[in-house]
């Protein structure tokens, strides 16, 4: 494998990898935002951007390249050449159409998993935001509460009624807030889900594309032994 190929398919381990701790249950959205809004990791994403849009890019130009590659030799044997005397360059040409299609799986899983994996940290920091926020309308809303309790107990008359009432729509008003910020925290907790599980079906469907791989590097092998 060209040193390009060699650096490609090391930049998919590390996505895999990533992918594999973003979905690990047991690492709250929380602490994945407190480690994505740290200061060390600000200043990393702030000098890789650049970076990262190239790679970006290479990773286009590599599976463009690939697709040509496994169009050109997926053409008729004798679109190509006339292979039917010739069982060393038909090897050759068998070996060539192995090389372009793991280039283009290499290449195409490396460039979706760049946006699955951009798209699953989004929903995180999403996710922990809404966390937060819930979290603080609760917090008010029992606030707002306990201070209506005590208003109730201390007013008299009107002036009681109507100060209880004000409390009342308030703590009405917070709990409404309350409902809307744990319904939009399921909903991005169940796009978070969808994502992880995608990723994971991914990683399945990249190991029992390399398995197949080396299936066919082995018969390419004793096809080779048998000719000679």
């Amino acid at each position: 494998m060209a040193l390009h190929w060699n650096i490609v398919a090391g930049f998919l381990y590390v996505e895999i990898a990533v992918g594999f701790l973003l979905s690990l249950s047991f690492i709250s959205n929380r602490r994945w935002s407190v480690l994505f809004k740290s200061n060390i990791f600000t200043s990393f994403v702030a000098y890789s951007s650049t970076l990262f849009n190239i790679m970006v890019v290479i990773l286009l130009v590599l599976f463009v390249d690939a697709i040509r590659e496994v169009m050109k030799y997926s053409k008729p044997e004798f679109a190509v050449v006339n292979l039917m005397d010739n069982l060393s360059t038909k090897d050759h040409v068998m070996m060539m159409m192995f090389k372009a299609q793991r280039n283009l799986y290499i290449s195409g899983f490396g460039l979706f998993l760049l946006l699955i994996l951009r798209r699953m940290i989004g929903l995180i920091n999403e996710s922990a935001t809404l966390e937060a926020r819930s979290e603080a309308a609760m917090k008010q809303a029992e606030s707002a509460s306990r201070a209506a309790e005590s208003l109730m107990d201390a007013s008299n008359g009107d002036d009681k009624n109507k100060k209880t009432k004000d409390l009342e729509a308030e703590v009405g008003e917070l709990k409404t807030k309350l409902q809307e910020a744990r319904t939009a925290e399921k909903e991005a907790n169940v796009n978070v889900k969808a994502m992880k599980s995608q990723s994971e079906s991914l990683q399945r469907e990249y190991d029992r594309l390399m398995k197949e791989m080396e299936q066919l590097q082995l018969t390419a092998s004793g096809d080779d032994s048998k000719d000679k």
